[in-house]
């Protein structure tokens, strides 16, 4: 039972966070192109993918329980952990509220932004998706290296 949770668990982190990862991108594709239709969309994808993540963590916890090399007491495994949920409410409410944000304000100017705050915008949204970008590495890399287990 336990490989089998582990199967479901790599395969669902495969097929959600790699989009949870990447999909803030689009928005800021969608921006330089003014373009608020495609933000909006971008914002409404990220949430999905980040929120599908929660199946691949469902999937972690029991294989976790299900083991007995590793348990939730493990230090990779609680920072892995702390890192996930900061990447988690970032990429389902704080990228995808700021996406809303920008998308509205281009469909409300119909594609015409002043450049400085289309620049504002832009780094808001890069950093905030360079940050998820790194969160989720460090716990892709905590899950496959397991420092101490």
């Amino acid at each position: 039972m336990h490989t089998l949770l582990v199967i479901l668990h790599v395969l669902a982190v495969v097929i959600c966070v790699g989009p949870a990862m990447l999909l803030p991108w689009l928005g800021e594709r969608g921006l330089r192109e003014r373009d608020g239709d495609r933000v909006h969309q971008a914002g409404r994808r990220t949430m999905l993918f980040n929120a599908l993540t929660l199946v691949a963590a469902l999937f972690g916890v029991l294989a976790t329980t299900t083991s007995d090399r590793y348990s939730f007491a493990d230090a990779w495994l609680i920072i892995a952990a702390t890192l996930y949920v900061v990447a988690v409410v970032n990429g389902a409410a704080v990228i995808p509220g700021v996406l809303a944000r920008i998308g509205k304000e281009l469909q409300d100017g119909h594609g015409v932004m002043d450049g400085e705050l289309l620049e504002q915008h832009r780094g808001r949204l890069l950093a905030l998706s360079g940050l998820n970008l790194v969160f989720y590495t460090a716990v892709v890399v905590l899950m496959a290296w397991r420092p101490g287990a």
